[in-house]
Protein backbone atom coordinates (compact mmCIF):
# COMPACT_ATOMS: atom_id res chain seq x y z
CA UNK A 1 0.00 0.00 0.00
CA UNK A 2 1.25 3.54 -0.63
CA UNK A 3 0.51 6.20 2.38
CA UNK A 4 -2.35 9.20 0.65
CA UNK A 5 -2.41 12.82 1.92
CA UNK A 6 -4.32 12.65 5.55
CA UNK A 7 -5.91 15.97 4.21
CA UNK A 8 -7.67 13.83 1.71
CA UNK A 9 -8.99 10.99 4.08
CA UNK A 10 -12.43 12.18 4.44
CA UNK A 11 -12.99 10.75 0.42
CA UNK A 12 -12.75 7.27 1.78
CA UNK A 13 -15.67 7.47 4.44
CA UNK A 14 -18.21 9.98 2.95
CA UNK A 15 -21.27 9.19 4.45
CA UNK A 16 -23.86 9.43 2.21
CA UNK A 17 -24.34 9.51 -1.59
CA UNK A 18 -23.61 12.35 -4.17
CA UNK A 19 -26.71 14.80 -4.39
CA UNK A 20 -27.49 17.84 -5.78
CA UNK A 21 -29.37 20.48 -3.81
CA UNK A 22 -31.78 23.08 -5.25
CA UNK A 23 -32.43 26.57 -3.84
CA UNK A 24 -33.96 29.64 -4.90
CA UNK A 25 -32.82 32.87 -3.54
CA UNK A 26 -36.17 34.75 -4.21
CA UNK A 27 -35.20 36.01 -7.95
CA UNK A 28 -33.16 32.28 -9.50
CA UNK A 29 -32.64 29.09 -8.97
CA UNK A 30 -29.45 27.01 -8.46
CA UNK A 31 -28.44 23.93 -8.38
CA UNK A 32 -25.05 22.94 -5.88
CA UNK A 33 -23.33 19.51 -5.99
CA UNK A 34 -23.09 18.14 -2.52
CA UNK A 35 -21.13 15.18 -1.58
CA UNK A 36 -21.56 14.89 2.26
CA UNK A 37 -25.41 13.83 3.17
CA UNK A 38 -26.81 11.51 5.15
CA UNK A 39 -30.01 10.21 6.83
CA UNK A 40 -29.77 10.51 10.42
CA UNK A 41 -32.52 8.36 11.93
CA UNK A 42 -35.84 6.81 10.67
CA UNK A 43 -37.48 9.77 10.27
CA UNK A 44 -36.87 12.29 6.81
CA UNK A 45 -34.40 14.36 8.88
CA UNK A 46 -31.37 14.64 6.92
CA UNK A 47 -27.72 16.55 7.11
CA UNK A 48 -25.58 18.05 4.47
CA UNK A 49 -22.53 20.18 4.27
CA UNK A 50 -21.25 23.07 3.17
CA UNK A 51 -20.54 26.37 4.17
CA UNK A 52 -19.82 30.52 3.46
CA UNK A 53 -17.85 30.41 0.67
CA UNK A 54 -20.38 28.63 -1.59
CA UNK A 55 -23.31 30.60 -2.82
CA UNK A 56 -25.82 28.02 -2.24
CA UNK A 57 -24.98 28.18 1.57
CA UNK A 58 -25.97 31.95 2.23
CA UNK A 59 -28.98 30.94 0.25
CA UNK A 60 -30.21 27.82 2.28
CA UNK A 61 -29.22 30.00 5.47
CA UNK A 62 -31.64 33.23 4.70
CA UNK A 63 -34.18 30.96 3.28
CA UNK A 64 -34.68 28.28 4.95
CA UNK A 65 -35.81 25.62 2.78
CA UNK A 66 -34.51 23.45 -0.42
CA UNK A 67 -34.70 20.78 -2.50
CA UNK A 68 -32.39 17.10 -2.15
CA UNK A 69 -32.66 15.83 -5.23
CA UNK A 70 -31.39 12.23 -5.90
CA UNK A 71 -29.49 11.92 -9.06
CA UNK A 72 -29.30 8.51 -11.56
CA UNK A 73 -25.76 7.61 -12.82
CA UNK A 74 -26.68 8.73 -16.18
CA UNK A 75 -26.26 12.74 -14.52
CA UNK A 76 -23.04 11.95 -13.76
CA UNK A 77 -21.79 14.78 -16.38
CA UNK A 78 -24.29 17.08 -15.05
CA UNK A 79 -22.94 16.11 -11.34
CA UNK A 80 -19.41 17.27 -11.87
CA UNK A 81 -20.09 20.48 -13.73
CA UNK A 82 -22.86 21.94 -11.34
CA UNK A 83 -20.28 20.84 -8.63
CA UNK A 84 -17.55 23.10 -11.15
CA UNK A 85 -19.22 26.29 -11.00
CA UNK A 86 -20.97 29.03 -9.29
CA UNK A 87 -24.38 30.30 -8.77
CA UNK A 88 -23.22 33.73 -8.78
CA UNK A 89 -23.05 33.93 -12.22
CA UNK A 90 -24.23 30.75 -14.17
CA UNK A 91 -27.45 29.43 -14.75
CA UNK A 92 -26.68 25.84 -13.84
CA UNK A 93 -30.34 24.53 -14.99
CA UNK A 94 -29.58 26.22 -18.35
CA UNK A 95 -25.96 25.31 -18.55
CA UNK A 96 -26.55 21.58 -17.39
CA UNK A 97 -29.77 20.67 -19.47
CA UNK A 98 -31.82 20.25 -16.20
CA UNK A 99 -35.76 21.59 -15.73
CA UNK A 100 -36.55 22.95 -12.65
CA UNK A 101 -40.75 22.15 -11.37
CA UNK A 102 -42.18 23.77 -9.27
CA UNK A 103 -41.93 23.09 -5.52
CA UNK A 104 -45.51 22.12 -3.45
CA UNK A 105 -44.10 23.53 -0.14
CA UNK A 106 -40.83 25.38 -0.59
CA UNK A 107 -39.82 27.75 -3.22
CA UNK A 108 -36.78 25.95 -4.30
CA UNK A 109 -37.31 23.56 -7.11
CA UNK A 110 -37.27 20.24 -8.09
CA UNK A 111 -35.29 18.90 -10.74
CA UNK A 112 -36.88 16.92 -13.55
CA UNK A 113 -34.43 14.57 -14.56
CA UNK A 114 -33.76 13.52 -10.58
CA UNK A 115 -34.94 9.75 -9.59
CA UNK A 116 -36.70 11.60 -6.25
CA UNK A 117 -36.67 14.76 -5.08
CA UNK A 118 -37.42 15.94 -1.51
CA UNK A 119 -38.72 19.51 -0.39
CA UNK A 120 -36.93 20.52 2.76
CA UNK A 121 -37.18 22.65 5.81
CA UNK A 122 -33.63 24.19 7.39
CA UNK A 123 -34.27 23.42 11.31
CA UNK A 124 -30.30 24.05 12.56
CA UNK A 125 -27.12 25.27 11.03
CA UNK A 126 -24.25 23.64 13.45
CA UNK A 127 -21.63 26.46 11.91
CA UNK A 128 -18.63 25.46 13.62
CA UNK A 129 -18.81 22.32 10.95
CA UNK A 130 -21.07 23.83 8.46
CA UNK A 131 -23.75 21.08 9.10
CA UNK A 132 -27.47 21.96 7.99
CA UNK A 133 -30.11 20.10 9.06
CA UNK A 134 -33.16 19.35 6.81
CA UNK A 135 -36.64 17.99 7.56
CA UNK A 136 -38.39 16.45 4.23
CA UNK A 137 -41.34 18.03 4.01
CA UNK A 138 -42.19 15.75 0.72
CA UNK A 139 -41.00 13.41 -1.15
CA UNK A 140 -41.83 12.55 -5.37
CA UNK A 141 -40.32 10.18 -7.56
CA UNK A 142 -40.65 9.91 -11.05
CA UNK A 143 -42.76 6.98 -12.25
CA UNK A 144 -40.76 3.94 -12.78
Amino acid sequence: MKTMAISKAFTLIEPGSVVLMATNDGEKNNIMTISWSMAMDFTPRFAITTGAWHYSYNVIRDSKVCVIAIPTLDLIGQLVGVGTCSGTDTDKFQKFGLTPLKGIHVRAPLIKECLANVECRVIDIVEKYSIVVLDGIEARQIDC
